[in-house]
């Protein structure tokens, strides 16, 4: 109906209904009785209005609270405004009479089939004759100059596109009849499989070998974090990182280029195993630097995971140790806030993931016994073993995150209650963007989920 650029923000093809075809979609509302939901730019903005706590359009609204188009209405009055270009009748009362109205001769396109998602509604789509996911495609390959088409879909009103498409490719989860018109079945759009299939098509794979195979070399671990105590002693190639930062940084890639420029960032290390970078946190900041480095090379975020904490009091005074406790972490909801910050690249054949469980010594210097909490007070952290690593490539790695004794279908509160301490809403985002659990049903208003 329309085609968007993007980039200039303009609409280069508009396909809205004539003065005939809105006369014709008044009747049908309100000679018949039918509740749809019709989509019109009023004042500049999409919106798409529909009678408020109509029956027959409560699941599909359920699925789209969050969605700032829709503009619901207490009567019809107000329901054609704007300037209309598409309908959608949601198990409508009189099918039959809308196929009377709604034809070809009349200036209209129709798509009528049963919606692959529950509750399986009938959808009776309305658009101008001139539209269509056919002829939008085709009018998008002529404006791009475009070489190919590549398709996706789900539902019925998709097999039109998907015979103009010069490649058409069904989701796991789409109609049997799509997939029989389809090039090929690829993983389900509930599972983020069209992304994860662009992706997969447009980055070449660089070769890589993972370093340390047989697990931390716990000789070389001690020497870097020797290292990187030197090299801020002597202020020489630190750049004011922190002592973890530095040491994972000797450990994983000292033979490599240090703060090498890659496109428009500076990457931590860079050399025939690729990129490599050491990030404690805010992944949000990777996400431009990923986006140029994975182009170019393999890419390995290490991710230093304090798992075992020995935490000592000092006196700054004396140098006294005043107290030392431990303390271990068993909770990994930072680290899967970090993984959703860049999800969109965990499907990428060139990034790995590398947690680096570490025991460390963390130091807290007081003024006196009494130890008050100031402002500006020293601290210092200092790594003292590689306990392991966890290595985060294919969808199957992500699986040793899930607790024993969970069930083969479970819900988000099941997960909850054996992660205790994990974040398990925040888990599942990540598991199924990765595909390693995806949604099998539902138990009451919980969503079911299985490993795939």
């Amino acid at each position: 109906v329309y085609i968007y650029d993007p980039v200039t923000g303009e609409y280069p093809v508009r396909c809205s209904f004539g003065e005939k075809q809105c006369e014709l979609l008044k009747q049908a509302v309100t000679e018949y009785g039918e509740k749809p939901m019709i989509f019109a730019f009023i004042d500049g903005r999409e919106r798409v209005s529909f009678i408020k706590d109509a029956p027959n359009l409560k699941a599909f609204l359920s699925r789209r609270k969050g969605d700032s188009r829709r503009r619901p209405l207490k009567s019809t009055e107000g329901m054609f405004d704007g300037e209309m270009f598409y309908a959608a009748f949601i198990d409508p009362g009189n099918l039959s009479v809308l196929e009377s109205i709604f034809t070809q001769e009349n200036g209209f396109m129709t798509a009528s089939y049963t919606d692959t998602y529950p509750p399986h509604q009938r959808w009776f789509e309305v658009f101008p004759a001139s539209a269509g996911k056919a002829n939008a495609i085709r009018r998008l390959k002529e404006l791009t100059g475009a070489d190919e088409v590549v398709c996706f879909g789900d539902n019925g009103n998709d097999i039109p596109m998907f015979k103009a498409a010069d490649r058409c490719y069904a989701v796991e989860n789409a109609i049997p009849e799509l997939k029989e018109a389809a090039t090929g079945v690829i993983g389900s759009n509930e599972c983020y499989g069209v992304p994860e299939f662009i992706q997969k098509e447009i980055y070449p794979v660089f070769a890589y070998e993972p370093p340390f195979a047989d697990g931390p070399d716990a000789e070389r671990f001690s020497g870097s974090v020797a290292k990187a105590l030197e090299r801020e002693r002597t202020t020489i190639g630190t750049l004011n990182e922190k002592t973890i930062h530095n040491a994972l940084k000797c450990y994983y890639c000292d033979e490599a280029d240090h703060e090498a420029k890659i496109g428009d960032f500076y990457a931590d290390g860079a050399g025939e195993n690729g990129i490599f970078e050491i990030q404690s946190g805010n992944f949000g900041y990777l996400a431009k630097k990923l986006s140029q480095m994975l182009m170019l090379s393999h890419v390995t975020v290490v991710y230093p995971y304090e798992k075992k904490i020995h935490n000592y009091s000092i006196n700054e005074k004396t140098g006294e140790i005043m107290s030392v406790t431990q303390r271990t972490d068993s909770s990994y909801s930072k680290l899967f806030l970090e993984l959703y910050r860049i999800k969109a690249f965990l499907t990428n054949p060139n990034l790995t993931v590398r947690i680096a469980f570490l025991e460390l010594d963390k130091k807290t210097y007081y003024r006196d016994e009494r130890r008050i909490r100031r402002k500006g007070m020293k601290k210092e952290k200092c790594p003292t073993a590689l306990l392991k690593e966890m290595i985060l490539e294919r969808p199957e790695d992500y699986l040793a995150f899930l607790p024993a004794g969970l069930p083969p279908q479970f819900t988000r509160a099941e997960l909850q209650s054996l992660c205790r301490t994990t974040d398990a809403a925040l888990m599942l985002s990540v598991l199924e963007f990765t595909g390693t659990v995806v949604r099998c049903g539902k138990r009451g208003n919980s969503f079911l989920y299985e490993t795939r």
